[in-house]
């Protein structure tokens, strides 16, 4: 399973006097297209459900765990997914607990040792971790972790074998050796302990939101709401916290509310390009779609298989109040993801402040413009921002560009977050409501991206409701094209997202609010789009 495809590892490592030769070796991360062997063949054997939606959970579930994209994690996942198969991201603290209750559950446990209850061992390592939280210390001995979770045990007059815990963590390597001293492999097994130490433990729980100290933890705060999806406690302090940062950031920017430049901005193109954008939807568009090589590389654009190489426990400084939104509104989007159960009134609230935080961001870009068409590259308040791709040779055309595609990168930054299928209702709710065109505009964006259940009608109506010039026109245009191109779709999501650039392209040719079966018609249907599109422009 080994591939060396476009994987760039650091070229300067830090260098230190030691004074023997290490043969240096590269663990390899899986491409998109590898990971489509493991899944086909192990579909094929014991059938989980549709490829493409199997690849996109176990590509999503590796990268929010942030460990390598390795055969056996796969296959990890994927057993999981035998028994409890569910394509939304909604919850993954559930799909920890299977992972738990697989490994608990082994019969390669001896006979004369009991089995632990899986519940129990979570009670206890939540402790534990909250104990590492609390230190700042991650590296324990196996006399260390068993002292001081049998003494917590006596406390609390559970009994427990915490050696036999203990070799089992081992021995799945959930806990590993390094040097004289042990881990936790993965950060998110420290997460998700500490996560059901604070549903157990009021102090604690008040310990993590004090001065913002789950800023640090999106995943702790995922992992807490995940649990019974009804912890209205910890939203309305994800959202005064919001609140307060986004306030904060709104003084430093100095951007007055509701300013939004796209409002002056037309979609006014050349004869030559109105027959390019026609030329996008062909007959055989619903009938085809890119081989799966394509779409897979496309869909790797932005992995980095570097990342899942640091397993430290991040701390914030909170001086930084950019990062410290941007932290804020990954917390709080997950947190409102896995809550199900709460007060419609607080999900609204909640939502809405996300929107406000997105708008905050997009200010940001829009005020660091001059310096990203200058430079390339620009900070501001602890966060950094690098162009990626071809925004032209002049400062004016990178300039135009890079105001062009702010909200579609906005979106792309916290979408990953904030969505599951689950979530729809409460994004047509928002959209309905929403009277910023810019928030209205990201939040279709969202949609087009993700494609939850009715989005059509949805996308739809806001097409009808822009004006036929708009950028906001333009911008729905762009993002479907793209979708179209690379997305992993049914023949039937095809032809909904062929059917709505036909609409976007007839609105704006023929200037009817709401074009017609006719009207559609005579759009012309003579080409294919380009397979060898250029990613769309991000900024990083």
């Amino acid at each position: 399973m080994q591939t060396i495809d476009e994987i760039n590892f650091s070229s300067t490592p830090k260098s230190e006097t030691i004074h023997r030769d290490f043969k240096v070796l590269h663990l390899l991360a899986l491409s998109r297209g590898h990971i489509r062997k493991v899944v086909s063949e192990y579909n094929n054997k014991r059938h989980i459900g549709d490829e493409d939606s199997v690849i996109h959970k176990v590509v999503s579930d590796l990268e929010v765990l942030n460990i390598h994209r390795t055969p056996m994690n796969c296959l990890t996942i994927l057993k999981v997914s035998e028994k409890y198969y569910d394509d939304s991201p909604v919850n993954r603290t559930k799909m920890l607990e299977r992972v738990l209750t697989l490994l608990f559950d082994s019969e390669e446990i001896p006979n004369y040792k009991s089995k632990p209850d899986v519940t129990d061992c979570e009670f206890v390592l939540g402790y534990f971790c909250e104990m590492m939280i609390k230190e700042n210390k991650y590296q324990f001995s196996r006399e260390e972790f068993i002292s001081t979770i049998k003494k917590f045990c006596i406390e609390n007059l559970i009994g427990l074998e915490i050696e036999t815990v203990f070799d089992i963590l081992y021995s799945n390597t959930i806990i590993i050796k390094r040097v004289d001293q042990y881990v936790f492999r993965a950060s998110y097994w420290v997460y998700y302990f500490a996560a059901q130490r604070m549903h157990h433990s009021d102090s604690f729980t008040d310990y993590m939101f004090e001065n913002k100290r789950y800023l640090a933890f999106p995943e702790i705060i995922e992992f807490y709401t995940g649990i019974d999806r009804r912890r209205g406690n910890a939203l309305k302090v994800l959202l005064q916290d919001l609140k307060d940062t986004c306030d904060i950031v709104h003084s430093k920017v100095g951007l007055p509310d509701g300013m939004d430049p796209y409002k002056l901005a037309r979609w006014e193109p050349t004869p030559e390009s109105i027959e390019r954008m026609q030329n996008l939807i062909g007959e055989n568009v619903i009938k085809s779609s890119l081989p799966d090589s394509v779409k897979d590389k496309y869909a790797d654009r932005t992995y980095n298989p570097i990342r899942p190489y640091d397993q430290s426990i991040h701390q914030i400084f909170h001086e930084y109040s950019l990062h410290v939104l941007m932290q804020s509104i990954k917390s709080t989007s997950r947190a409102l993801r896995n809550s199900d159960f709460v007060d419609p009134s607080v999900k609204r609230d909640l939502l809405n402040e996300l929107m406000r935080g997105w708008e905050q961001i997009s200010k940001v870009l829009l005020a660091l413009t001059p310096i990203l068409a200058t430079e390339g590259e620009a900070a501001f308040e602890g966060q950094n921002f690098i162009l990626h791709g071809d925004f032209g040779a002049t400062l004016e055309e990178r300039a135009n560009k890079i105001i062009k595609v702010i909200p579609n990168n906005v979106v792309r930054y916290f979408k990953d977050d904030l969505f599951s299928n689950k979530i729809g209702p409460l994004l047509y709710d928002q959209i309905s409501n929403e009277s910023s065109e810019l928030k209205k505009l990201e939040l279709i964006l969202l949609l087009i991206y993700e494609r939850p259940p009715n989005w059509k009608a949805q996308v739809h109506k806001y097409i009808v409701s822009i004006p036929k010039n708009s950028f906001y026109l333009l911008k729905v245009l762009t993002a479907l094209d793209l979708e179209y191109q690379y997305s992993y779709s049914s023949p039937t999501t095809l032809k909904e997202i062929g059917i709505l650039i036909k609409v976007c392209l007839a609105k704006h040719q023929y200037g009817d609010s709401n074009p017609n079966p006719n009207r559609l018609k005579m759009i012309p249907n003579n080409a294919l789009p380009k397979r060898e599109v250029d990613d769309e422009e991000k900024v990083e």
